[in-house]
């Protein structure tokens, strides 16, 4: 009983939208504007630099305090694994949004972090060095994320939480499956591309 009621919690934690509020506050919905994702990268577009660094940091932390309350009440490594995963379901399936939401990027990466700070600080170097080379933010991303579980396995991690890896990263193909039909459509803009977007605006 005490696992599920964490595994709930942690749900509930990685429901909160920060990137509406931290919008709303700056008169702005994510919802309506933008690519009308609720995500940190959307209130940055839409409500500017202090509500997307909100969102954030807000995103990250839902998954460091996850995996924080799941230590904290001692839960065994599959316990920790399904409140790190409830974290980024609640972002993507809000039970504040009606079951809608961002794409669980931020409340992935704060998983990791909270697992590992050293781990997820070299997937953040990985990340940026993909975004770097191949000069797309979504296909890196996931192409980052597919290789976290392999990244786990030469590490020795337990099973458990490469299970935690190779569903999120199913979680973010899911979340991310227009952005990448736009890609292989040849439609998706490159990183400079939607800088000098936004720089318009």
């Amino acid at each position: 009983m005490k696992t599920v009621l964490v595994i709930v919690a942690s749900y509930l934690i990685g429901s909160i939208p920060f990137s509406l509020l931290a919008s709303k506050a700056k008169g702005a919905d994510p919802r309506q504007a933008g690519t009308k994702n609720v995500g940190a990268t959307n209130a940055l577009v839409v409500a500017g630099p202090i509500a997307g660094a909100v969102a954030l940091f807000g995103d990250i932390g839902k998954g460091i305090a996850a995996i924080y309350l799941a230590r904290y009440f001692s839960l065994t490594d599959w316990g920790i694994v399904f409140c790190g995963l409830a974290a980024v379901i609640g972002h993507d399936f809000s039970i504040f949004l009606r079951f809608k939401g961002g794409k669980g990027i931020a409340a992935t990466g704060g998983v990791l972090l909270a697992l590992d700070p050293i781990f997820g600080i070299i997937t953040l170097l990985l990340w940026i060095l993909t975004m770097f080379l191949f000069r797309y933010f979504i296909p890196s991303t996931i192409l980052v994320l597919c290789f976290v579980p392999v990244m786990m396995w030469m590490a020795s991690w337990r099973g458990e939480y490469i299970t935690f890896g190779i569903l999120s990263a199913l979680l973010a193909i899911y979340a991310h499956r227009q952005d990448l039909k736009r890609y292989f459509a040849g439609d998706e803009l490159t990183i400079q591309e939607s800088l000098a977007k936004y720089r318009k605006k």
